[in-house]
């Protein structure tokens, strides 16, 4: 690409995101701490709204506080973005920061209140294909950019920031496209994170978690939306970044900010090129000083018969040549290989024999002092002497640590296998019993054998604990001691409210279990049957 490209038809998108990350490494660090000042506590409160309206039974109550604050803070975020984009555009154009005055800083918050609620409903509707999404994402990003205090208003601010979206759609598509694919895998590096580190945790350091305990834990809309929290944050500055740069090579075609900035930076250069061009030039004027001493002479004779030795070797002996080596008959080619195959194993064999002996050397002299030097007969006393004091004490101790362990893992190997006794099983009489005393098909077992020897009661209320088992491995219940079956009832019903085949059949059981158990009911074989068949459905759910 010429160097006129970047003025008619921008830069490749790749180019800008280059261009983007390289800014951001060399930029002050007021940048990015605008940037996540703002941020990080619109992500924060996103993630609790989020949790809060999945899980909590009492949200509808504060809804509405709450949705007024998450907009607050994202008006919030969208102004120190404005601050930082301010900040970054200063250093692209080497000048000053600028001085924020309470007219700019009104004129600013204005911009963003007013325009960048608006792009939340506009960008969901260019996903609808209703509005080109790239030119709409591309417009209120300008706008973050533009939008810092110095555009008389709103009206000449939508004017700059549409004019910057239209220009190089090629470059724009590609930006997209390529902050995409790089978003995607930042997303997948922070979920791959947030997923291994408890498991790390656990493995290094003992840490036992909810989340090393129930790995589909991982499995809920609060983890992703800490994910995707986590890689906006990651990408976002470079995202403002590239805008940066896109307006920054748009106002150039206008107003040539682009040759000056490369004009300051040539006349920073030029002291450092003059003295750099000084030194060559004394260097070469020593070097014609040094060129003027004469050259050594050298004998004819000896000169003659540094030739006739160099032409000797074999490397200059040609193949139609008349020598006597070549006359010679020649090997066989199996020959050849094995001969060939013989000089380099022992080449290599010497060369390793030849390592193994220097690394003894060295760790000899450095263990026991060098050999044949007695200067300095009070080694020991020395640092040396007892760092190798040290080490020898080590290599000592772990020797007999080794030997201990052998002993007892050979020890260990004799001793013989007693049984040990299996854990009782749960008695059902007892009131106390709570449902993760066994997994569910120690349950459904233990309910079998009580109806082969005909205690259907109790049987009954094995069942019973089977399936609050199974709603606790699908994560819709929790189970705890001090919970009632009506707890459990309502903490099925707010997580499980869309699914009303599963809340019918345990509303069945549980009224069947509560007459039966607490109440004067008998069980019966069809008691058992109906109970059984709604188990059978709350699994099938």
């Amino acid at each position: 690409m010429s160097k006129s490209a970047p003025r008619s038809h921008g830069k490749l998108g790749i180019e800008i995101v280059e261009d983007a990350v390289r800014l951001l490494r060399r930029a002050p660090g007021s940048v990015l701490l605008a940037h996540f000042v703002g941020s990080m506590p619109c992500m924060l409160y996103v993630l609790y709204f989020f949790t809060d309206l999945s899980h909590s039974p009492f949200a509808g109550e504060r809804v509405f506080s709450s949705a007024l604050t998450m907009a607050a803070l994202y008006c919030w975020m969208k102004c120190w973005q404005s601050v930082s984009a301010a900040y970054l555009r200063a250093f692209v154009l080497q000048v000053s920061p600028p001085g924020w005055s309470a007219q700019r800083l009104l004129r600013l918050i204005a911009a963003q209140v007013l325009l960048q609620p608006a792009g939340l409903f506009l960008r969901f509707c260019a996903l609808c294909l209703v509005l080109p999404y790239v030119w709409t994402a591309t417009f209120f990003q300008t706008v973050t950019v533009l939008g810092d205090g110095e555009p008389a208003g709103p009206r000449a601010l939508c004017a700059q920031s549409w004019g910057q979206a239209r220009l190089w759609p090629i470059q724009a598509h590609g930006l997209a496209v390529y902050l995409t694919l790089f978003g995607f895998f930042i997303l997948l590096n922070v979920g791959l994170t947030m997923f291994f580190l408890p498991q790390l945790a656990k493995m290094l350091l003992g840490l036992d978690t909810v989340f090393t305990q129930h790995a589909a834990g991982f499995a809920n809309p609060t983890f992703f939306a800490a994910v995707f929290a986590a890689t906006y944050l990651c990408l976002d500055p470079i995202r403002k970044a590239a805008v940066v740069l896109r307006c920054f090579h748009g106002s150039s075609l206008r107003t040539g900010e682009d040759l000056l900035v490369e004009l300051q930076t040539l006349r920073r250069k030029l002291p450092r090129v003059a003295a750099l061009t000084a030194c060559i030039l004394l260097g070469l004027g020593g070097g014609n000083a040094d060129a003027e001493a004469p050259a050594p002479r050298v004998e004819a004779v000896e000169l003659d018969r540094s030739i006739e030795n160099v032409l000797e070797r074999r490397e200059f002996i040609w193949r139609g040549s008349n020598s006597k080596e070549i006359k010679e008959a020649e090997p066989s080619l199996l020959e050849r290989m094995r001969t060939d195959f013989e000089r380099w194993r022992k080449a290599l064999l010497r060369k390793i024999s030849a390592a193994i002996g220097k690394t003894w050397r060295q760790a000899r002299d450095w263990m026991f002092g060098p050999t044949g030097d007695s200067s300095k007969p009070s080694d020991f006393l020395s640092w040396i002497g007892s760092v190798r004091f040290v080490i020898w004490a080590l290599v000592v101790l772990c020797a007999i640590g080794l030997a201990v362990l052998i002993a007892r893992r050979y020890r260990s190997r004799s001793v013989p296998v007693t049984a040990e006794a299996l854990a009782p099983l749960p008695d059902l009489r007892d009131e106390g019993v709570t449902a993760d005393q066994l997994p569910e098909d120690g349950w459904l077992q233990l309910a079998r054998d009580l109806v082969q020897r005909g205690e259907l009661r109790l049987a009954l209320r094995a069942s019973y604990l089977a399936g609050l088992a199974h709603l606790a491995s699908r994560q819709l219940i929790g189970l705890a001691r001090h919970k009632s079956n009506h707890d459990y009832d309502r903490e099925l019903r707010r997580r499980a409210r869309a699914n009303a085949e599963l809340l019918a059949a345990f509303d069945r059981n549980l009224s069947a279990f509560e007459r039966t158990w607490y109440g004067t009911h008998a069980v019966t074989p069809e008691t058992l049957g109906d109970f059984t068949q709604n188990l059978e459905r709350i699994r099938a759910c």
